[in-house]
């Protein structure tokens, strides 16, 4: 078995780079250790709107529901509305994340991609420390696959990454350990995502309800592993829909759990003949947890990068990191800022967030946005805070401050 490349994961980053790589002349192969793309969900659903104009996703079967805006909740239930009108195409959509994956899948397969179900890579090929190929299992059989580049897609736990010599171990204060329900028939606003946080109800997180039409919606949670002890995080969303008359009586369509990264960027993201995608770069936002708009972003670069590569016959890491350039402009300093913010909100009680969450209730935003809502956070914030953020992060506001 021989191809161009070798993309391991067939998530949303996975499949968009395949799509673009394919597009431009390589010829690929995506493998998935799992029966079907996009199942089991592990994901709370929701993107943003800006990849309309992006033209990526063919379709609207993949839309559960359109947003007009959030609303964000203090401990003490003092409530931001950040709405529409103040927001373009920052509002979002809820998604059927199965039909997202398999949309984005077919788009790749159209371009001339192939896939492999059921099989999972168990290592790389090399000689003499160059990337060679995949190692990977097909139920019983074991398949040696020559390629000139791997694409690690692998998730937030990724292996081929680590295979590569490349350590992308997540520390606890950097990872969130999430469970969601999907409940039907409860009473909840339909337009309107909504965010709860507090260090009661969500330590180092918050819940979340996403509505995917009338009287269904997903419930989630997501608290710091650092933070968490086991089971914690599903008592913790047990007893948030306990208390919420809408949600209680509510049924159970669907539960389950994961992890996401809340880190950093990863530094490096390309080697000889390997680059790495998605949440195994770390490309999640650290305030929100979302990482399916840096994805198709990411994953669009990446594929192009390595259509110019197949053509020019140059797979080192010093021709691949065209693809580190271009994800650190369009969203790296994005992340490395939103990481800042998460940690200045850890040095928060609730208190703070009831005082912050009165103050901004009376901000007419000029955009709907993280970066909106960065910066009015910022200058609210107590001085306590942004001192204890400002000495334990020198570095890298100095950093930011420079970019």
């Amino acid at each position: 078995m021989k191809y161009d490349v070798v993309v391991i994961g067939s998530g949303p980053a996975g499949s968009v780079t395949a799509r673009f790589a394919a597009e431009g002349g390589a010829k690929v192969l995506v493998l998935e250790r799992r029966a079907e793309v996009g199942v089991p969900v592990l994901c709370g659903e929701g993107i943003s709107r800006k990849i309309d104009a992006w033209k990526i996703l063919e379709g609207n079967r993949w839309i559960a529901g359109k947003m007009d805006g959030a609303k964000i909740y203090s401990p003490d239930k003092s409530c931001v509305t950040l709405d529409a009108e103040q927001a373009g195409n920052e509002t979002g959509y809820v998604v059927y994340r199965d039909i997202f994956d398999q949309t984005l899948a077919q788009s790749a397969i159209k371009a001339g991609a192939e896939y492999m179900m059921n099989t999972k890579a168990i290592g790389l090929i090399k000689e003499e420390d160059e990337i060679k190929g995949v190692i990977a299992e097909h139920f019983d059989e074991k398949l040696e696959i020559e390629c000139k580049i791997v694409v690690a897609a692998d998730g937030v736990d990724s292996k081929v990454a680590q295979w590569a010599g490349i350590n992308t171990i997540l520390k606890p204060h950097d990872l969130e350990t999430c469970a969601q329900y999907t409940l039907t028939d409860i009473d909840v606003e339909h337009a309107y995502c909504e965010f709860y946080l507090g260090k009661e109800i969500a330590p180092g997180g918050y819940i979340w309800v996403f509505p995917k039409g009338k009287r269904i919606a997903n419930v989630g949670m997501g608290i710091l592993a650092s933070l968490s002890e086991s089971g914690m995080v599903k008592k913790l969303l047990d007893d948030f829909i306990e208390k919420d008359p809408r949600l209680s009586k509510g049924k159970s369509l669907r539960f389950i759990t994961g992890a996401v990264p809340v880190a950093n960027p990863a530094e490096e993201t390309v080697a000889d003949n390997l680059i790495i995608v998605g949440d195994a770069a770390r490309h999640v936002d650290p305030i929100t947890g979302g990482g399916l708009t840096h994805c198709l972003e990411g994953g669009k670069i990446a594929g192009e990068v390595i259509a110019k590569a197949i053509k020019k016959k140059d797979y080192s890491a010093d021709f691949l990191s065209e693809y580190e350039k271009g994800w650190k402009e369009a969203f790296g300093q994005k992340i490395k800022r939103n990481y800042l913010v998460k940690e200045m909100m850890l040095e928060m009680d609730d208190k703070t967030f009831n005082k912050l969450a009165n103050a901004l209730s009376k901000v007419k935003f000029d955009e709907l946005s993280t970066r909106g809502l960065v910066k009015e956070v910022a200058k609210h914030l107590p001085i306590s805070t942004k001192l204890n953020a400002l000495l334990k992060h020198r570095k890298e506001i100095k950093e930011l401050k420079k970019k």
